[in-house]
């Protein structure tokens, strides 16, 4: 448990600082990053190859998948996990691209620039409901 509390701010911090370009008023992504299995691909192959740099337990790995898409994904975390996990089993291929190289990369340094550039390319900035009104 005590793990996970030491790895959790600096895994998240990782992914708040990748994102935010990104990120609503309100700190949420566009809609459109969660059907994207590239996305998820890339947040589910980071925490991986974070864990094995860092010789971390199972039980503290799956913690940490959790909170990182939480952070992402906030209210829909659960589903994105679920639908990361259906990715993997059928070996999606813009999944598995992403898996591979974000786990490769983040075994050697948790740097989320490649990330970052691509959801910038890639999705659009999310908006606040109130902003539109």
């Amino acid at each position: 448990m005590f793990t996970a509390a030491i790895h959790k701010p600096i895994l998240l911090q990782a992914f708040s600082d990748c994102l935010d370009p990104l990120r609503s008023d309100l700190g949420n992504v566009h809609s459109s990053m969660r059907q994207s299995p590239y996305i998820s691909g890339a947040i589910l192959g980071t925490c991986r190859g974070y864990a094995v740099k860092n010789k971390l337990k199972e039980a503290v790995v799956n913690k940490l998948i959790d909170n990182a898409f939480e952070e992402v994904f906030r209210s829909e975390s659960l589903a994105m996990q679920i639908k990361a996990q259906n990715w993997l089993n059928k070996e999606n291929s813009d999944f598995m691209t992403a898996y591979q190289h974000a786990r490769t990369a983040a075994e050697v340094e948790l740097n989320l620039d490649w990330l970052s550039q691509y959801v910038q390319t890639h999705f659009e900035k999310a908006s606040t409901l109130g902003q539109q009104l």
